[in-house]
């Protein structure tokens, strides 16, 4: 496991050159109900598996929240530094991976992983260690891709057909392929059942519809901003209700077993 984890990851690709407005509004609408579901308390130790750039732990330590950011990159682990510099703010760091959490059992009221548990040698034993870090009633909360939402099947048809009809394979925008820096690929089910083996699901929630769809985000840029904002707020609510189309998975759920 630790001969394949890359401890020089960084941040780099994963925005693209242009944002469209529905990225735009995926980027803003996920750590939106994210910090909704974890709903940091004053006093709670919270922990961020996989925390990147530590942006999140910033917001949840807002609230009077311990939080702990917890990430194998030292690039990352770097720049999150430079980030709470900024933020003036403090946010404890730790250099580790989500498969052997170097924390104690039964330590904290919430554990949350936004977007990193598709990077992970082993989301399932991730899965164990956040449920064996976790006090009794404490809750998880895990933000994911969804690799199967709408947007992506309408793409993978639409570029299939294209294909049929000349347009050349290696020249199709496909964001619904595995980038080489994750190794799982989640959808609504296989991230229920990875989930559900440690966990009471409390709630499933969906953000965001549509996202990868050929053209949507070049038709969205085109139109006035009330028009635009106003469609991707009604897909959002669409999302949230049918979480198996939406382009963003939030999961929330309370351990099983009993701190031991």
């Amino acid at each position: 496991m630790e001969e394949k984890l890359d401890l020089n990851w960084n941040d780099d690709s994963v925005v693209p050159p242009t944002i469209y407005p529905d990225l735009e509004f995926l980027f803003r609408q996920t750590p939106h109900l994210v910090f909704q579901e974890v709903n940091a308390k004053q006093g709670e130790y919270v922990l961020d598996v996989g925390c990147g750039r530590a942006i999140d732990a910033v917001e949840l330590s807002k609230n009077g929240a311990i939080t702990i950011g917890l990430e194998p990159s030292g690039v990352m682990l770097c720049r999150a530094k430079e980030q709470l510099a900024e933020a003036n703010t403090t946010v404890a760091l730790f250099q580790g991976m989500g498969e052997t959490l170097p924390f104690k059992s039964c330590f904290f009221d919430k554990v949350m992983c936004k977007g990193a548990l598709d990077h992970f040698m082993s989301p399932g034993k991730t899965m164990e260690e956040i449920s064996r870090v976790l006090k009794p009633g404490g809750e998880m909360i895990i933000a994911i891709a969804n690799f199967e939402s709408l947007g992506f099947r309408i793409g993978k048809k639409v570029t299939r057909l294209k294909v049929v009809f000349g347009a050349k394979a290696e020249e199709q925008i496909t964001p619904w392929v595995l980038p080489v820096d994750h190794t799982y690929k989640f959808d609504y089910q296989s991230l229920r059942d990875l989930v559900k083996a440690n966990f009471q699901i409390k709630s499933i929630k969906g953000v965001s519809l549509l996202w990868g769809m050929p053209w949507w985000g070049s038709i969205l840029s085109k139109l006035p901003r009330p028009i635009r904002s106003g469609i991707l707020r009604a897909l959002d609510k669409v999302a949230r209700l049918f979480p198996t189309l939406a382009d963003i998975i939030v999961v929330k759920g309370v351990p099983f077993s009993e701190c031991k």
